[in-house]
C-alpha cells in the first residue's frame, strides 16, 4: 500500500507519526511545502554528512584532518541551505549561520580527538541501508545504519546523535527504540558472521566544549518483539489516516506546519487537512 510515494517504511516515519501525526500527515502525505528549515535540522544533517566522510575515510584505509570535516560540512550546509531558495532557515534566538558553523569547528574537532573516530575493530559498512520485513502485514522497512564495525567478538552497530547536553541512561533508554529495530534488521549480517550485534549511540555535544559519548544499548528479545509490534501499530494509524495534531512545546516550537495544522492554523488550512484525514 503507497501512502506516501514509498513502498516502505523509515524509522524517521515511524518516529514522526509517534511524535505528532499531523506533521506526518503534512510532510509524508501531502507533502506540503515548510514554511522554513529549522536550522537544528540542517546543522544536525550537516554534521552527520562530516561524521559519514570520516568514517568512509577510515573504511578506505585514510584518515581526515578536521578542516577536511568541515570542508564537508559547509558544502551540506550550503547544498541544503540552497535546494530552495523560497524556503528560509529559521534559527534559534542565540544562533547564527556564523555561530553555528564555530560551533560545528568545536564539535567535529572534540570528535577527532575522542575514541569513537578511531574506533577498536575495522570498519565494515557506512551509511548501511538494510531492508526488510518484520510481518506479512507490514511494507518492508527500511533502516540506513550510520557505521558497522567489527570488533573481536561482536559487530558494532552505531547512530550518531547530537545534542545540547550528555545523555542519560534515562534518554538512552527512551531513544533505544530506533536501534533495536537496526539490531532486528540486522540480524542477517550477524548469522552470516556468526557473531552477536552490540549497539551503540555516538554523542556529541553542542556548546563552548563539546563532548563525546559512546553509550551502550542493551539489548533484550522481549523489547525487540515490542518495538517491531509498536511499528505494526503505527502503520495500522498510518492506513487509517489517522493524522491528528498532538500539540506541546517540543513539537511545535519549531515546526514549520504550524501555520497549516488543525491545532493553530487558520479555519481554511484547517477545514483543508481535516478533509484529506477523512479521505
Amino acid at each position: 500500500m503507497n501512502i506516501s510515494g514509498r513502498d516502505y517504511l523509515s524509522w524517521s516515519q515511524v518516529d514522526q507519526m509517534r511524535r505528532c501525526p499531523a506533521k506526518y500527515g503534512f510532510g509524508y502525505v501531502e507533502q506540503t511545502k515548510p514554511a522554513f528549515l529549522p536550522s537544528s535540522l540542517l546543522f544536525g544533517s550537516a554534521i552527520h554528512s562530516a561524521l559519514e566522510h570520516h568514517f568512509q575515510q577510515l573504511l578506505e584505509g585514510r584518515l581526515s584532518a578536521s578542516s577536511e570535516l568541515m570542508t564537508v560540512f559547509m558544502d551540506e550546509w550550503k547544498r541544503r541551505d540552497g535546494e530552495d531558495p523560497d524556503v528560509p532557515v529559521r534559527f534559534n534566538k542565540s544562533e547564527s549561520e556564523a555561530s553555528l558553523i564555530e560551533q560545528a569547528q568545536r564539535m567535529l574537532a572534540a570528535f577527532l580527538a575522542s575514541p569513537l573516530a578511531k574506533p577498536k575493530g575495522v570498519i565494515i559498512a557506512v551509511e548501511e541501508k538494510l531492508r526488510g520485513k518484520l510481518k506479512p502485514s507490514l511494507p518492508d522497512v527500511v533502516a540506513r545504519v550510520d557505521a558497522i564495525w567489527l570488533d573481536r567478538d561482536c559487530l558494532r552497530v552505531i547512530d550518531f546523535k547530537t545534542s545540547r547536553s550528555k545523555w542519560s541512561a534515562d534518554k538512552v533508554n527512551e531513544s533505544a527504540d530506533q536501534l533495536l529495530l537496526y539490531h532486528h534488521m540486522a540480524q542477517s549480517m550477524s548469522r552470516h558472521m556468526d557473531l552477536p550485534i552490540k549497539l551503540l549511540f555516538g554523542v556529541i555535544t553542542k556548546g563552548k566544549t563539546p563532548a563525546v559519548q559512546m553509550l551502550d544499548v542493551p539489548v533484550s528479545a522481549g523489547r525487540v518483539e515490542r518495538v517491531v509490534n509498536q511499528i505494526e501499530q503505527v502503520w495500522q494509524a498510518i492506513k487509517a489516516g489517522h493524522y491528528y495534531p498532538s500539540p506541546s512545546p517540543m513539537n511545535c516550537s519549531t515546526c514549520p506546519f504550524k501555520s497549516r495544522c488543525p491545532a493553530h492554523g487558520d479555519p481554511v488550512h484547517s477545514a483543508v487537512h481535516s478533509e484529506h484525514v477523512a479521505s
